[in-house]
């Protein structure tokens, strides 16, 4: 671990945050907020990310993040330029596997009583077992009377049999599997003059993170140019805002000056392909089935 990643931890932990509670303050996925606090950067999509990441996990633990970038600045990776950045083809998140972890942990404790009943019944049958064919030797060893009499017997009470009862099987419902949470794939369409047009097929709750690292203009529109954010305006440094695209089929976004600006959809970074200032960035959404 290094040492910008413990007093970023150790601030997490005074605070009383989890990973998962960074993640849902932060909208950084864990792994990222994880490599951050073990030193490892490669995982992270670019320098530029992990500056513009560490700058949020600090402002959400109470501390400057510029500061801590200057104290360790021989931590950080150096700085690449926008234009060597290939995007992907296709951004692929992983599929999330439903847990069913607490069916497994009932029947690991559920067995071992089982076995313990069986292990009784078994040895009350052995038991019966024996207890009948004692009194079975002993009713064969009663002596007769005097000759000419009559043999004695005990007498024999019929004993009705347990009528048992009829009972319906309830019919056990099992835990009806969640569907498993649909993939989510974003590619470039085509890049046109100042445009680079993305397509986004996932789910259908879909949440956009800006993250400023210096001073640019942004604004956002929908399908019908009605603005997304609070205001189109200059954002500054480590300065945030979260878009609900949930309901949207197009979202427009003006950038200024894209190398201050960060953006992650669902918690994914999106990647510039060009180096323009300014440049616009536009995504078409479409619901994965």
């Amino acid at each position: 671990m290094s040492e910008l990643g413990a007093r970023l931890k150790q601030a997490r932990i005074a605070k009383g945050y989890s990973l998962e509670d960074l993640q849902d303050l932060t909208k950084i996925q864990k792994r990222y907020l994880a490599g951050i606090e073990d030193g490892n950067h490669s995982m992270m999509p670019g320098s530029f990310y992990v500056r513009a990441f560490i700058k949020q996990y600090a402002a959400a633990v109470g501390l400057n993040g510029e500061e801590l970038l200057d104290q360790y600045k021989t931590e950080m990776p150096a700085n690449e330029p926008a234009a060597q950045k290939q995007m992907p083809s296709a951004l692929t998140s992983r599929s999330r596997s439903v847990s069913r972890t607490a069916p497994n942990e009932a029947y690991a404790e559920f067995i071992p009583k089982v076995l313990v009943a069986l292990f009784i019944v078994l040895i009350l049958a052995v038991a019966w077992y024996f207890y009948s064919a004692s009194t079975n030797t002993d009713t064969a060893s009663t002596p007769v009377e005097e000759e000419g009499g009559v043999p004695y017997e005990e007498p024999v009470t019929s004993v009705p049999e347990p009528r048992e009862e009829e009972t319906a099987e309830e019919p056990v419902e099992e835990p009806a599997e969640e569907p498993a949470e649909p993939e989510a794939v974003l590619s470039v369409e085509e890049t046109q003059g100042e445009t680079t047009t993305f397509s986004w097929q996932g789910p259908a709750e879909r949440q956009l993170e800006i993250a400023a690292s210096g001073p640019s203009w942004i604004a956002a529109t929908d399908e019908n140019q009605n603005e997304l954010t609070s205001e189109a305006r200059v954002m500054q440094a480590e300065e945030t805002e979260t878009i609900d695209l949930s309901e949207v089929e197009t979202v427009r976004l003006r950038i200024g000056d894209y190398s201050n600006i960060a953006l992650t959809l669902n918690g994914e970074p999106i990647e510039y392909t060009q180096q323009l200032q300014p440049q616009n960035i536009v995504i078409q959404f479409t619901d994965a089935e």
